[in-house]
């Protein structure tokens, strides 16, 4: 769009609309994450761990192109900000002399990728940016059908890193990373390594969540009491027909029968168990006191497919707004009524399977 500009001399001349006259600012959310690439992950992970607090999510690897089918070209470790579980930094790291994390690493040095902010409305963000002629690495916004997540780059022409504009749903949950989210990731580097736009790399690997990070108001003792209590589950748990037996025992009533349940406590992990006829089924929570209350890690259980342990990570981080709110936190009233409803209608699904 031109626009007239008058000078003092009394000529005008004709220009191009600036820039900054479009509605800008844009209206940023909470930063979601922001993640570096270094040539040696561990090493950094554990620097940010031991010296700074950070705390443990996950490792992921991927193949992002570069690999054999089977195996991996990218490391990730996922690592909480200290004091606040809902916000991650994730640590890169290249594989392969052929990954295109080792050529970006080489072609600009170690430091931040980029930083992602969240946002409520993508579309209209991504309209603004290209009205505002700001570079973008896509010339569409990247979407995940399964859970809704949008996502877009801004170059990082201006800046020198890229900044990430993410939009999630309650499926595409904070802190979770997967293959379509890798996929953009490699694309915004293609033409910062010489190569240009080339076809969305093949990501073999999915990030399944591997564990849920919350935080709990209270000493790590009234925690341990609290949790250790069988009677307390249908309080904070999808778990509501917990009652104990005629002989004294704790069981959970289904639909297919009752199931033994037992509570234990092991130093600062809380174990809960369910003593099915195939197997036995473990649930644990470990808890670590900081100076704002209790850290409480979650580890989704191993051998369940990626669809249960996403469903699992989700039904756990409404557990922890329950427990918080049975704990005393002061906990949002449409939160609350969302976690809730979601243990209402995991509820269900749990009274109706016929094992773990």
């Amino acid at each position: 769009m031109e626009f007239l500009v008058l000078h003092l001399d009394g000529t005008a001349t004709a220009e191009r609309e600036s820039p900054m006259m479009t509605p800008l600012p844009l209206p940023l959310g909470r930063l979601d994450h922001y993640t570096l690439i270094v040539p040696d992950a561990a090493a950094c992970s554990r620097f940010h761990m031991e010296v700074l607090g950070f705390g443990w999510v996950r490792e992921q690897k991927v193949n992002a192109g570069s690999a054999p089918e089977g195996e991996y070209d990218m490391l990730n470790h996922v690592l909480h900000l200290p004091g606040d579980p809902s916000r991650t930094m994730v640590v890169t790291e290249g594989l392969t002399e052929d990954s295109i994390f080792r050529k970006y690493l080489d072609a600009h040095g170690p430091g931040i990728h980029h930083v992602a902010y969240a946002v409520d409305d993508l579309a209209e963000a991504y309209r603004k940016l290209e009205e505002a002629e700001i570079p973008l690495t896509s010339k569409r916004i990247a979407h995940d059908p399964m859970t809704g997540l949008r996502q877009a780059f801004i170059s990082r022409d201006k800046t020198g890193y890229f900044i990430e504009l993410i939009e999630r749903t309650e499926e595409a949950e904070e802190g979770v990373f997967k293959s379509g989210n890798m996929a953009e990731l490699a694309k915004s580097m293609k033409s910062y390594i010489g190569e240009g736009e080339k076809a969305e790399p093949s990501v073999a690997a999915t990030a399944a969540p591997t564990a849920v990070v919350g935080k709990l108001p209270c000493a790590i003792d009234e925690a341990k009491s609290f949790l250790s209590e069988p009677g307390n589950l249908p309080l904070w748990t999808a778990h509501q027909t917990v009652m104990k037996d005629s002989g004294g025992g704790w069981i959970e009533r289904r639909m297919n029968g009752d199931v033994p349940l037992e509570v234990k406590v092991a130093a600062n992990r809380v174990s809960f168990g369910w003593e099915f006829t195939e197997k036995p089924f473990e649930v644990h929570f470990d808890l670590d006191e900081t100076p704002e209350g209790v850290r409480v890690t979650v580890p989704i259980p191993q051998g369940v497919d990626e669809a249960r342990a996403v469903r699992t990570a989700n039904a756990i981080k409404s557990e922890l707004v329950l427990l918080s709110d049975a704990l005393g936190a002061s906990v949002e009233p449409k939160r609350l009524e969302e976690a809730r409803q979601e243990m209402g209608r995991f509820h269900l699904e749990v009274y109706s399977r016929k094992g773990a």
